[in-house]
């Protein structure tokens, strides 16, 4: 991936076709209208970089309107100074929406997608699944290689992990999965420095890099594919302790109101800036978001993976960072990528939820057929029948369903002795499979 193009600064001495272009928009008419509008339209509702207005096809001189945008938004700008650095950040108009309709998610639950409020049961299965998607698609965003169904396996049946990647996703559930027991303390140093040390607990070369800030200056970001096109040179490791003071002064400062979201935001961006660690970084930057958003009682969120969806989108991921960087450090980009990212999880939890509604239907149908079975026994068993060629085990069901294992033996058992399932031993293992006879 390209570094996006450093946008132009604004002379001291403005030229002559600006001036002429501020005339024109301030004099009003239909030319005036028509630069109103596009000054309006980049800073409001496409807030626009200058690597992408300097490709697009407009009637003005590309430097002269970037200006008057650039212009625009220093009226706007929030400050935030982390040691010597300084941030900046607005709020287009694009935001709020999008803002309101989080708001209006979070405090309800699944109340309003479902309507009406589901079983116990059925909330922990959700919470669940979610977590495990957004530990390994964190993890996998850190190159971990393990696939997602393997990965999921592990989880469920609570494996000891292999290997390195499978380390990091089961440190990575285990962190995520506490996160709503830390939501009461205010960020520190020891916080900040727990959680890394939960996600990276045996992943690393040294110990002391799990559990201790950064103090080195070779520690670059770069492209994975090109090493040798460095993306960020973090701040000197001097320099490391004062910014993540500062950090935690940010994030637990009421005095100046900043919506919970966009501030998750914000810290999220500023971990991957400031880079505290040797390594972890993006991994500690998106558990420290989840961790303020539920401290601020977006529990929601915990059945959001905003993770699975940077894993489909890891350059525009990258580019948020950079789009930042290049501009003076001007967040507003990556907030807005990341608010869009959590309205698409957002979205996409609605069609999960309606899908898992059919197939809950489904399963009551199974259970008039088979008055028998229980609906979670039902739904074990649409889950075999899905996946007819795959073998499970107690100890995976137990973990998918969260049963305990005695239990979980009872349901398969049961189903088995109904002809359902085919049983057979592996190991010392029990493991249990569709029996498509069953079906005919």
């Amino acid at each position: 991936m390209k570094k996006p193009q450093v946008p132009p600064g604004i002379p001291r001495k403005l030229p002559d076709e600006f001036t002429g272009f501020t005339s024109r928009l301030h004099q009003g008419g239909e030319e005036g209208k028509r630069i109103s509008q596009l000054v309006q339209k980049y800073n409001e509702r496409e807030y626009i970089h200058w690597d992408d207005l300097r490709r697009k096809k407009i009637p003005y001189d590309p430097v002269v309107l970037w200006h008057a945008i650039a212009s625009l938004r220093t009226t706007r700008y929030r400050v935030i100074r982390i040691g010597a650095e300084k941030f900046r950040f607005t709020l287009p108009e694009s935001f709020h929406k999008q803002l309101h309709l989080i708001d209006k998610a979070s405090p309800a639950s699944f109340d309003w997608l479902f309507g009406q409020s589901p079983g116990e049961a059925a909330r922990k299965h959700y919470l669940i699944n979610s977590l495990m998607e957004e530990a390994i698609a964190s993890s996998q965003l850190e190159g971990a290689a393990t696939t997602r169904p393997e990965a999921k396996k592990i989880l469920r049946e609570g494996r000891m992990p292999k290997n390195t990647s499978e380390r990091m996703i089961v440190n990575n559930y285990r962190t995520i999965s506490r996160l709503k027991e830390l939501r009461g303390q205010p960020l520190s140093r020891d916080l900040l420095l727990e959680i890394h040390h939960e996600i990276t607990r045996g992943t690393l070369e040294s110990d002391e890099d799990e559990t201790d800030f950064r103090n080195r200056d070779d520690i670059v970001v770069s492209s994975k594919t090109d090493p040798a096109q460095v993306y960020h040179y973090p701040p000197a490791g001097k320099k490391v302790p004062a910014m993540v003071d500062d950090l935690c002064a940010f994030a637990n400062a009421d005095d100046e109101f900043i919506h919970p979201i966009v501030k998750a935001i914000i810290l999220h961006f500023l971990i991957g800036y400031i880079h505290p660690f040797n390594d972890g970084n993006g991994r500690t930057a998106r558990a420290i978001f989840y961790w303020f958003a539920l401290k601020h009682h977006y529990d929601l969120l915990e059945y959001l993976s905003i993770s699975r969806i940077f894993v489909h989108a890891p350059t525009q991921y990258a580019r948020a960072y950079l789009l930042t960087e290049t501009d003076s450090n001007d967040m507003t980009y990556f907030i807005d990528f990341n608010i869009r990212i959590i309205s698409r999880a957002l979205d996409d939890l609605k069609q999960y939820l309606i899908t898992k509604k059919e197939e809950e239907a489904a399963s009551l149908l199974l259970v008039e057929e088979m008055p028998d079975i229980s609906l979670r026994q039902a739904e074990i068993l649409r889950e075999c029948i899905r996946h007819p060629a795959r073998p499970y085990t107690i100890s995976e069901i137990a973990g998918k369903y969260k049963i305990s294992l005695p239990t979980a033996r009872t349901d398969l058992n049961l189903l088995a002795e109904m002809g359902r399932l085919k049983k057979y031993q592996d190991g010392k293992r029990q493991v249990f499979i569709y029996n498509r006879q069953a079906s005919r």
